[in-house]
């Protein structure tokens, strides 16, 4: 065979041109890895470049610019699509000495990072969206006068008087203005004027459609040694408007009251969580308030309302929650407080709100802590659905109705409700669910139960319902199906009544004095009423009525009381014959009778008891718990071939549902939970509830366990992988060179 001879010179340059075009290839393969490239503003947003949008000349500059599918402004202004980012350094371009631009009208600003006594800022251009972006407003608060403004996502933190804007984090003057997402904290300084949020529209022509949502509000007012208003939301002449979803908690102090000649109004109140008035068509809706005295200074009526709701007709307040405490005034001194204080107005539904209130104060004839109050003149207001509960140690009603300064109708259906106050023979040492003082009253199905902090003996003003403190006019009354419980004699009391109706009303009493089958109707005097029908207003001890609810009771129709008959087989009756008193009885440090309840556990014998674990020196390993026997409790010493095939089975189930559901996220957790926090009361058994409650939770499945082995080997495959991208690759080209080499110099002497 032909020997065919290469010449060197031509060998050499052959390797270096495979060098070049290996050393070419990796650096174009490299060059991929900037074809995603992004971009950081200075407010911290980010923007993709791919390969096509990189450096490109300019044919009208030398310079090479940056090409962006979004325009990228000039610093300090960040605009993207009508969206300007305002900072505390720029603010100044967007605010004219605190004053909004006419220019932002119809655009979006957002206000991004710290602004720290910025002082007051006006927006008096319509249809403008301020929102924040992890933004922190220090002492800067908000004069709203446009139309059609939205201020959202805003962290407002206050501790300074603001009289340049009436005291308000927040004044709204104009319509079709939503507050939503607002984190505000108002510490107000002692004895100024103060609100969180401030809405003040034409008595003349209210202003429309004002919406906050979504916001948490914490107040704390210092108004003791003035009478100037801390109220953390205050609203007046305001149609169409809605509250909904909003936590509003409030530290307040005691204040007196104001009252005019013509009645109480909104400014009456000189400290309020939250003030509504002159304001219909207004939705209250799934609102938690929260109030809490903070001080007592000296007042004649120290008095707090949570909520007042006043000359706003065709109003609507549901599923909200309303509590109050007032932990500052002692047994003894008198306090006032409200939860949901209404006057003047016509048709507003209260309905499945949640109203508790709690005080250490009250004492005889003197106080109040009455969840809902009513003041006329009023009309066609509906108290239905609502849990009430109240305990303080003075005077104490559940709903209180009125008609001192104009008729009052209005109707309380289908209420639960629990008082606890003082009870005394005084007219004003009243305790009852419902006290009404009303012109035409309906009130049917409601569950009550009312206790005296005190012993209650006959003539002591405690009911369920009653017209107790005498005002002028007439009183109608239909009053049907309520149940009440009470350390009372009467489940109803009028002190007058026409054309009125009391019928199927029961008492269940815990007084040892009540007898069964008496008259719960206490009417005063038969010449006090006109045209009054009652019967079947029965009274029945409440031992007698629970032991009806536990056990059947043979005859007896209509009216017809007789006693209970254990028909369930219900016996205290103990056998103790194999009980033994001897002095010699074996003690123990523990139950033998409660497994689990001592170190050992075991089936009891003379012998005494049975290790629960065999000692390390055994040395046998055999299991020494129960007695030997195949009892199915887990740590049985024997376990029979049933046990071990049910073991091998369930082995095999619990893996194969690793495997189906290893592809499955391990974190499918779901919980769905209702609940009705109302307060447990003996008034509840029997009865149906107003609202059910329901509660589920689904936990995480054995499917957890192989997803996160699967993940865990996917994470393994691409960190191998990312660590091979790491690898330089001149290692490659050095490679190859070498094997090129010695492949040449073995080529070379086989050829000579």
């Amino acid at each position: 065979m032909k020997c065919i001879k290469f010449n060197r010179k031509f060998t050499l340059l052959l390797i270096v041109t495979i060098s070049l075009i290996t050393l070419t290839s990796v650096a174009a393969t490299d060059n991929t890895h900037i074809n995603n490239l992004t971009i950081e503003n200075n407010c911290g947003t980010q923007t993709e470049l791919n390969d096509t949008d990189m450096l490109q000349s300019d044919d009208n500059s030398n310079n090479n610019v940056i090409q962006t599918d979004d325009e990228v402004p000039d610093v300090p202004d960040l605009i993207v699509n009508e969206t300007y980012y305002v900072h505390d350094y720029d603010i100044g371009d967007y605010f004219d000495n605190g004053v909004l631009k006419h220019q932002y009208a119809n655009k979006i600003l957002i206000f991004s990072g710290n602004f720290k006594n910025i002082g007051k800022l006006i927006i008096d251009v319509d249809h403008v969206t301020i929102k924040g972006a992890n933004s922190y407003l220090k002492n800067t608060v908000f004069d709203i006068s446009g139309d059609d403004v939205t201020l959202s996502d805003l962290n407002i933190d206050l501790d300074s008087e603001f009289e340049d804007n009436d005291g308000a984090g927040i004044i709204v003057t104009s319509d079709n203005v939503v507050l939503s997402n607002l984190n505000i904290n108002y510490i107000v300084p002692s004895n100024v004027e103060a609100y969180a949020i401030y809405a003040v529209g034409n008595p003349r022509h209210p202003s429309k459609n004002l919406k906050i949502l979504n916001s948490n509000i914490y107040f704390e007012g210092h108004n003791d040694d003035v009478n100037v208003y801390n109220c953390a939301v205050k609203i007046t002449s305001y149609d169409d408007s809605l509250m909904n979803n909003n936590t509003i908690i409030t530290s307040l102090p005691l204040k007196n009251v104001n009252h005019g000649s013509f009645g109480t109004v909104l400014d009456s109140d000189f400290v309020l969580t939250v003030g509504i008035e002159d304001s219909d068509n207004f939705v209250f809706s799934n609102n938690a308030l929260v109030s809490d005295v903070n001080s007592r200074p000296d007042a004649t009526y120290p008095t707090l309302d949570c909520m007042m709701f006043s000359r706003s007709d065709n109003g609507l307040i549901v599923n909200n929650s309303i509590y109050m405490t007032d932990f500052v005034t002692s047994p003894g001194i008198e306090n006032y407080l409200y939860g949901l204080d209404v006057y003047a107005l016509n048709n507003l539904t209260v309905a499945n709100n949640d109203i508790s209130m709690v005080t250490t104060g009250g004492k005889l004839a003197l106080g109040t802590a009455y969840p809902i109050q009513v003041t006329g003149p009023i009309s066609a207001v509906n108290i239905t659905e609502n849990d009430l509960y109240s305990f303080s140690n003075g005077p104490n009603i559940g709903i209180y109705s009125q008609n001192y300064y104009g008729g009052t109708e209005l109707s309380i259906t289908n209420n639960r409700i629990n008082v606890t106050g003082l009870a005394g023979t005084h007219e004003w040492a009243l305790v009852t669910g419902i006290e009404t003082q009303d012109s035409n009253s309906y009130i049917v199905n409601n569950t009550i139960e009312v206790h005296s902090v005190g012993e209650v003996k006959e003539g002591d003003n405690i009911y369920g319902i009653s017209y107790r403190q005498s005002l002028a006019g007439n009183h109608s009354y239909n009053i049907q199906n309520n149940t009440v419980f009470s350390d009372g004699f009467s489940s109803v009391y009028l002190l007058s009544s026409t054309n009125s109706t009391i019928a199927n009303n029961l008492l269940v009493s815990y007084n040892e004095h009540v007898k069964n089958g008496q008259n719960g109707f206490g009417y005063n005097s038969l010449s006090n009423h006109d045209r009054v029908a009652f019967y079947n207003n029965q009274v029945i001890r409440a031992f007698d009525y629970f032991a009806n609810l536990n056990n059947n009771i043979d005859g007896g129709s209509d009216n017809t009381y007789i006693n209970p008959v254990n028909d369930g087989g219900i016996s205290n009756n103990v056998d103790g014959k194999s009980i033994s008193s001897k002095d010699g009885d074996k003690s123990y440090g523990y139950n033998p009778l409660i497994p689990g309840s001592g170190k050992y556990d075991g089936n009891y014998d003379q012998s005494g008891v049975i290790p629960l674990n065999p000692s390390p020196d055994d040395g046998n390993g055999e299991s020494t718990h129960g007695n030997g026997d195949s009892d199915g409790r887990e740590g049985s010493g024997a376990i029979s071939i049933k046990d071990i095939l049910m073991n091998y089975i369930n082995s095999n189930k619990e893996n194969a549902q690793n495997v189906d559901s290893s592809s499955e996220s391990n974190s499918n957790y779901h919980a769905n939970a209702a609940s009705n926090s109302s307060d447990y009361s003996p008034s509840n058994v029997g009865d149906v509830p107003l609202t059910e409650s329901e509660s589920s939770a689904q936990t995480p499945t054995p499917s957890g366990a192989g997803g996160s082995k699967s993940v865990s080997k996917a994470f393994e495959l691409k960190d191998l992988l990312d660590s091979e991208e790491f690898i330089p690759s001149i290692i490659y080209v050095l490679l190859a060179v070498f094997l090129l080499i010695v492949g040449f110099r073995r080529r070379n002497s086989n050829f000579e």
